[in-house]
């Protein structure tokens, strides 16, 4: 039954740690959704703020290719003049290019030449009379129509005036005249100052570039930078890999080491044109540094790990309190069954009043282990039939031979040596031939009476059958011979006194001992008892009533 009660023991011990086991899987698989969570989201969040950095750079872009359309259109409602080429009277030209110049504020200069480069008429007379044959407004201005990328001026650097003191930057649109005929009459070439696109990437941007430290720049078509903060200005920024290509006018971003060494998320789109303006392939470019454009990100990642941690601690706790409260039933039957083994009645058992089955399982444990207190308690009283004398309760033959097994390596434990004395009574023959059997059973039952109360706590007295018995006193080895005849001694005094039988009746006997000592008189229990019944036998032949130990040689 011992194993019976260790196996439920062991049972509730793999439970609990199963408990442990779910709860910590509870807990490590909620972390792990909260981190992929966390993860997803700022991977996404990431790439929205990208996404909105690409954005912002092709609405600049998109706001420089309509604004450029717009003037390309406007040279064009020029060129729809008449007047321009067939009026010969330069000053009449002149003003009616100065008018046309007050009406669109981002134009500086205004010219028309002959068919050799030469200015005939201008705004405000400037370079009236020059040549700019050599010059790209002419030299391509004289076969279509045709718009320059942003450059410094070169003979009108003199000629204007610069409110900042800073070199002009012009973008210049050039296109051929033609008289009535259809016959070539010059070129009407026209500066733009670069100032209206350093206006919009000053105004129409300064909220982006004040509420996230966000720069603005806008890119030649070779890398170098036409637009953005003093120090870049005319700085190639070719070294950046991941600017579109031409032709590639998809918007785009990425996170890209500058020459700084920092880095930053950086959004790209490359101008495609608009209409009458084919574009001249301007890169804007909005850059954030990736600290702060990713900060959100961040911030998100930690509050949903966060989040997702306490989620975790509270699935465990939750998933340990369902668990335990499934297996508290089991908790306490195994309680129970432990009482159990230590003695209490199987009513100790719960009858667990939650789920069926584990009334059931209770009800059934209940019975079983019933059952089996009945059949050790059956067992038990069995073997204590089969091991004792019915007569004098003493233990018999059977019980001492198992007792000496047992006995013989606990005294080699204890460094002890054991006394082996057989007694046989003198006279009992007598006692049940005159007085009758059970004369003979009283004498017996007192006889054990008295042997008992000769016996020191922790010897043993065993009936070998009829009036002989046997004793088995342990004691250090110093001790054998004086225990040996100080219990000789009480037993020869305590047996040979009268004993009172019924009606009246008076019974005396004697007894013969007989000693033998072990490990002294030999290794084997065995041996000790032959040798104990030896003795026994001699001190019968020598007159019987005494004690005789066994020596050895004799």
């Amino acid at each position: 039954m011992g194993h019976f009660f260790a196996e439920w023991s062991s049972r509730f011990s793999l439970r609990t740690r199963f408990i442990a086991l779910i709860a910590a899987l509870v807990f490590a698989t909620t972390l792990m959704l909260g981190w992929v969570a966390s993860r997803e989201s700022a991977q996404q969040l990431k790439a929205q703020i990208g996404s909105a950095s690409s954005r912002e750079a092709y609405q600049m872009v998109n706001l420089l290719d309509r604004i450029m359309d717009a003037r390309v259109k406007q040279v064009k409602l020029l060129l729809a003049m008449q007047t321009l080429g067939t009026e010969n009277d330069s000053r009449m030209l002149q003003r009616q290019l100065e008018r046309l110049q007050d009406s669109f504020n981002v134009v500086s200069w205004i010219g028309l030449t002959d068919t050799q480069g030469t200015v005939r008429a201008a705004t405000n007379g400037i370079l009236e009379g020059v040549s700019i044959a050599q010059r790209p407004v002419f030299l391509e201005g004289q076969h279509k129509l045709w718009v320059g990328d942003v450059h410094e001026a070169v003979l009108l650097a003199s000629l204007l005036p610069s409110p900042t003191g800073e070199a002009l930057k012009f973008v210049d649109i050039a296109t051929p005249v033609h008289d009535r005929n259809d016959r070539f009459s010059g070129v009407l070439a026209v500066h733009l100052s670069w100032e209206w696109a350093e206006y919009i990437e000053r105004t129409l941007f300064s909220h982006v570039k004040a509420k996230s430290d966000t720069d603005i720049l806008l890119l030649s078509q070779d890398a170098t930078v036409l637009l953005g903060s003093d120090d870049m200005l005319g700085q190639s920024l070719a070294s950046l890999k991941h600017v579109p290509g031409l032709g590639d006018t998809t918007p785009t971003w990425a996170v890209e080491t500058w020459p700084d060494g920092q880095r930053y998320v950086t959004g790209y789109a490359r101008s495609g044109g608009f209409e009458d303006f084919s574009g001249l392939g301007w890169v804007a470019i909005s850059r954030q540094p990736i600290s702060n454009a990713f900060a959100p990100a961040q911030r998100l990642q930690t509050s949903i790990m966060s989040i997702g941690l306490l989620l975790a601690l509270v699935f465990a706790t939750v998933g340990w309190c369902v668990a335990s409260s499934i297996v508290a039933p089991i908790k306490r039957l195994a309680r129970a069954a432990d009482r159990i083994e230590e003695g209490e009645q199987a009513s100790t058992i719960p009858l667990e009043r939650g789920a069926s089955e584990f009334k059931r399982l209770s009800v059934s444990l209940r019975n079983m282990v019933g059952r089996l207190s009945d059949q050790r308690q059956t067992i038990s009283r069995l073997e204590d039939l089969a091991n004792t004398d019915p007569l004098t309760g003493l233990p018999n033959r059977a019980f001492l031979m198992q007792y000496l097994q047992h006995a013989v390596p606990e005294a080699q434990r204890h460094l002890q040596n054991m006394v082996v004395i057989y007694i046989d009574l003198d006279g009992f023959k007598r006692v049940n031939d005159e007085l009758g059997h059970h004369a003979g059973d009283l004498l017996l039952i007192e006889i054990t009476y008295r042997l008992k109360n000769a016996l020191r706590s922790g010897d043993v007295v065993a009936r070998l059958g009829g009036d002989e018995f046997v004793m088995v006193l342990k004691t250090q080895p110093e001790y054998l011979e004086p225990l040996t005849h100080e219990v000789g001694r009480r037993l020869l005094n305590a047996i040979e006194r009268p004993i009172q039988l019924v009606e009246g009746q008076t019974a005396t006997v004697g007894c013969s001992l007989g000693a033998a000592w072990w490990p002294q008189h030999g290794e084997h229990i065995e041996t000790v008892l032959k040798l104990a019944d030896s003795a026994l036998y001699a001190a019968k032949s020598q007159g019987k009533h005494r004690l005789v130990i066994h020596r050895p040689g004799r």
